[in-house]
């Protein structure tokens, strides 16, 4: 009779341990859910926006959260030498822009400069905020906008010079601008990264501005 009550005993202690164990892994299950649903919450908060905000809201519903991401260049900052190489590829929009206003063409030399500018700006916050903040995706949406604006003229005036105006280094250093864009969603995180992007940046630059730029104001 003993052990029985002893058997029943020790098989109440288990049940209670085992429903403990169940509520526990409930409680945790619960919380890691709210964490996840808070992180969100607050990576998709749109207070730095402004204006901008149904924008923004848009392009992140249309595009399943795509558009507005970015790379986490971690542990990369812009105060090691790697993010430091990366932000000074942004100089060749400089260069360029100095160059075309030089030879007289405002309207792209400004187009250029800003396009530098902004991209400088996106590149400083997505190295210095880190993953998932509404002050890059600020950044990133005005770099849309800028960078977008000096491509748009750069294919203006490749089809005001024709298909035979158009300098055939163009064309190849403009394939490997856009390999090179497309690499950096392939590979979308630290030193891959890096790379690929700041070689976006010299070939575009050198493409757009230098190649396609130049030959259209000697026309």
């Amino acid at each position: 009779m003993a052990q029985t009550q002893l058997f029943a005993q020790q098989e109440d202690n288990n049940n209670s341990n085992s429903n403990s164990n169940s509520n526990s892994k409930q409680e945790k299950l619960e919380l890691f859910q709210k964490d996840i649903q808070e992180k969100f919450t607050e990576d998709r908060s749109y207070n730095a926006f402004g204006f901008l905000t149904p924008l923004a809201k848009s392009l992140d519903s249309v595009s399943g959260d795509w558009a507005l991401s970015y790379a986490d260049l971690h542990p990369a900052t812009p105060r090691t030498i790697e993010g430091q190489a990366f932000l000074a590829t942004n100089v060749c929009y400089a260069v360029a822009g100095i160059v075309l206003a030089i030879q007289g063409d405002w309207f792209f030399a400004f187009l250029t400069e800003m396009a530098g500018i902004v991209s400088f700006w996106y590149h400083y916050s997505q190295l210095e905020f880190g993953k998932d903040r509404e002050e890059v995706r600020l950044a990133l949406l005005t770099d849309y906008f800028t960078a977008g604006a000096a491509l748009v003229t750069g294919g203006f005036y490749m089809a005001d010079m024709g298909i035979s105006g158009v300098p055939l280094d163009a064309v190849f250093t403009g394939a490997g601008a856009v390999v090179c864009l497309s690499l950096c969603w392939v590979w979308e995180y630290g030193k891959p990264y890096l790379f690929w992007h700041s070689l976006w940046h010299i070939l575009s630059a050198y493409t757009g501005f230098f190649l396609v730029g130049q030959r259209h104001i000697g026309r």
